[in-house]
């Protein structure tokens, strides 16, 4: 049998049926989507190059800043290196800056527990809570995922003027009990390990029930194990967010300063006799140990694998 073209002349099939022109169309409509795959991979790689750099960028701004002369950096290339190069401007930073009664060490001791505790409280909550709406069945269930879900919505800064008359009525505000509040269970945690906890199957908690655990047990010993790399990468991303938060201890810890509000409060408080050499100091000392723990589990947070399955 021969295959008949367009212009009417015959052509011989190949061994699988297939024409020879239907076999160079496929393969060149293939060579087509790999080069406009190509291009699209070389135009998302310049964009966020450019990105990375505007960000190294500042960061450098930053640093260069930080080593400079107060008496000359106003005057001086903004841009250009220190002349001469400041190194007591990092000890007149930790030193100097502060608000409200703290240092840069309480303002760090401050900020260590409550990133620490409110992602802490806030992933371990809404693991439990995803994990009982994911594999159970209960009246209302798909109602607490649907709110959830509503939350994430919600502007924030609307309802602080409701926090903050909740706070004051139940006694937390201005008080480290304010941690309590970041154990809602609602949010992003609560949608990504919802997912993590829907594709694990059953059948690791039914055999450890069989063995004689209970269902707490089975959650402590069982599940949540599996769930150790997502609940990692999901508390480091709420530690950075909430090292950076300033506007909720603003308004709901005063008399405790973190690094980020307290800075932010002393640069405000300065305005004209501010010393930004010092000030941008005390800002790269604030950042490193959230960049320090980024390089060290880089790897975690962007390897959120949901993984899952049986073997055996």
């Amino acid at each position: 049998m021969d295959f008949v073209s367009e212009n009417g002349a015959g052509a011989p099939l190949q061994e699988n049926g297939t024409a020879p022109q239907v076999l160079n169309v496929k393969k060149l409509r293939k060579r087509n989507r790999k080069k406009g795959f190509l291009v699209v991979k070389i135009v998302m790689f310049i964009v966020f190059a450019l990105y990375a750099a505007s960000l190294l960028y500042a960061l450098l701004f930053a640093l260069s800043i930080s080593f400079k002369d107060q008496w000359k950096y106003p005057g001086e290339n903004q841009t250009g290196f220190p002349d001469p190069w400041v190194w007591t401007n990092y000890t007149d930073a930790w030193e100097g800056l502060g608000t409200s009664g703290s240092g840069m060490l309480g303002m760090f001791i401050n900020s260590i527990w409550y990133a620490v505790g409110g992602s802490l409280l806030g992933v371990v909550v809404s693991a439990m809570m995803a994990y009982v709406v994911a594999k159970y069945k209960f009246p209302g269930r798909n109602i607490l995922y649907a709110v959830a879900i509503f939350t994430m919505m919600l502007p924030i800064v609307g309802a602080f003027p409701s926090q903050y008359r909740v706070y004051e009525t139940l006694g937390i505000n201005n008080s480290p009990f304010l941690l309590l509040t970041k154990a809602s269970g609602f949010g992003f945690n609560f949608v990504v390990l919802y997912s993590f906890f829907k594709s694990l199957p059953w059948s690791y908690a039914e055999a450890a029930m069989i063995d004689g655990a209970g269902h707490f047990r089975s959650f402590i010993q069982v599940m949540m194990p599996q769930a150790v790399g997502v609940i990692m990468a999901l508390f480091l991303v709420a530690f950075i967010q909430q090292w950076n938060d300033y506007m909720f201890p603003i308004l709901f810890l005063k008399d405790w300063p973190t690094l980020s509000s307290g800075l932010y409060i002393y640069q405000i408080k300065q305005v004209r006799e501010t010393n930004y050499p010092v000030l941008f100091a005390g800002l790269i000392l604030s950042v490193i140990p959230v960049l320090a723990l980024y390089i060290v589990f880089q790897n975690t947070l962007m390897d959120m694998t949901m993984s899952g399955g049986l073997k055996g």
